[in-house]
């Protein structure tokens, strides 16, 4: 059991406020000024995705209700599964809506006007035909997508959290389709400088430069990214890492839950 706190409930209902406050009002400085633009800018996490995941209504709906006795407690975690399953069906569901929908239009319903023009981005304004045309292929195009997105799971070993040690080999110009498409959609590249200038031109996530001084931080850190899920690899020239890297392997193997090394 946790030890007990020497605070009142109602100190610590102060406390917790105090907290709240102090984050809100940091949450308010740092969006001070924000661009919109910029707001929907970032490769991993947005500014915009991150004001999503903050976005607390449901939480205190349910706080509300326990408050007035309406409900007893949170509803209990789902497992992934569920979750998944639950996702699927509201998708689903959403799509009968939506072609129900579409069904239904009339020939006058069609040619009424659906969106404004918005000269900022090219973007003229919209039947609600033209726009049904415009969407009708959006779940298609996403299809294609999810496709990319599994077969890369499989080719950095995710399901594992494997970080990918890349051998480049020795050719600068012999870097193979697959080991490009790798570096292409790797969130973190690490590797010495020189291994790393040979791949840049096809990196798009953040480099990490390996120094003899910083193998076991650089080790430590792609362990903590894979096993949150991020696809991360290591850079390194020549075709036998074991042979040219040994220590640097040696760490991973440490810090990392699997190593996947591709040549």
């Amino acid at each position: 059991m946790p030890p007990e706190s020497p605070l009142t409930p109602m100190q610590r209902r102060d406390a917790a406020l105090a907290r709240l406050d102090a984050g809100q009002e940091s949450l308010r400085q740092v969006l001070a000024g924000l661009d919109a633009d910029e707001a929907f800018l970032g490769s991993r996490w947005s500014v915009w995705e991150v004001l999503q995941h903050l976005d607390a209504e449901s939480f205190v709906d349910a706080l509300e209700r326990i408050a007035a006795g309406q409900q007893e407690m949170l509803p209990p975690f789902t497992s992934r599964e569920e979750r998944l399953r639950q996702d699927l069906e509201h998708l689903e569901s959403t799509f009968q809506r939506l072609r129900a929908v579409m069904a239904g239009l009339t020939a006058e319903q069609l040619a009424r006007p659906a969106t404004p023009p918005n000269p900022a981005n090219a973007f003229p304004g919209l039947t609600l035909l033209e726009l049904i045309e415009r969407t009708a292929g959006h779940a298609a195009t996403h299809a294609q997508q999810i496709v990319a997105t599994r077969q890369y799971v499989a080719a950095f070993n995710a399901k594992a959290r494997a970080v990918t040690i890349l051998a480049l080999g020795a050719d600068p110009e012999g870097i193979s389709r697959q080991a490009r498409e790798l570096l292409a959609f790797a969130d973190y590249a690490a590797g010495e400088p020189a291994a790393l200038e040979r791949a840049r031109p096809w990196l798009r996530g953040l480099e990490i430069v390996i120094r003899p001084d910083n193998q076991e931080e650089v080790a430590a850190r792609l362990g903590r990214e894979t096993r949150a899920g991020l696809w991360t690899i290591i850079c390194v020239s020549g075709r036998d890492p074991a042979a040219t890297h040994p220590e640097l392997l040696q760490r991973l193997r440490h810090h990392c839950p699997a190593v996947n090394i591709v040549s």
